[in-house]
Parts: C-alpha cells; sequence; structure tokens
C-alpha cells in the first residue's frame, strides 16, 4: 500500500512538473531553442530579428561580450525563460 501511495505521489507530481514547465513556454517570448534555427547554440541577429523585427539595440544590449551572437544565458537575462 505504501509503494502505491508513493508511486502515486511521483506520477502526479511528475506530471504537474511537466504540464507547469509546458504552460510557462507559452510567455510572450519565443524559447531560445526556437530561436537558434540552424541549432548551433547561439542567436544570430538575423535568427532574432525573423522574429522580434528590427530590435538591433535590444539585441546588442543583449550581446553582452559583443561576439555578434547570443548565448543561452545572454538571451534568457534579455527576455527571461518560462521555465525560472
Amino acid at each position: 500500500m505504501k509503494i502505491a501511495i508513493t508511486t502515486l505521489f511521483v506520477t502526479i507530481f511528475l506530471t504537474a512538473s511537466v504540464a507547469f514547465s509546458w504552460a510557462d513556454e507559452k510567455r510572450d517570448h519565443v524559447c531560445f531553442r526556437v530561436l537558434d534555427s540552424n541549432k548551433d547554440g547561439f542567436v544570430t541577429y538575423q535568427e532574432f530579428e525573423k522574429i522580434y523585427g528590427d530590435a538591433k539595440e535590444k539585441y546588442d544590449n543583449a550581446d553582452l561580450n559583443n561576439d555578434g551572437k547570443l548565448t543561452h544565458d545572454e538571451y534568457h537575462d534579455l527576455l527571461g525563460h518560462g521555465s525560472t
């Protein structure tokens, strides 16, 4: 009986965790992995611009190391992330 209750609790917890993470991804920004269209681990301005339009100043402010591309951390520092 104790195992069944533990299994039920774990199942409910995991289901709720997945549901909350999906709901959070629907915030008013596009997730990094969607923007990174070539899946190289960076978001270039060309990728960013396709979704956000002409927002070069915003992009440049997020590019903290001025390398011309956003890392995952730089992007989420700018726009946040659904799972935080």
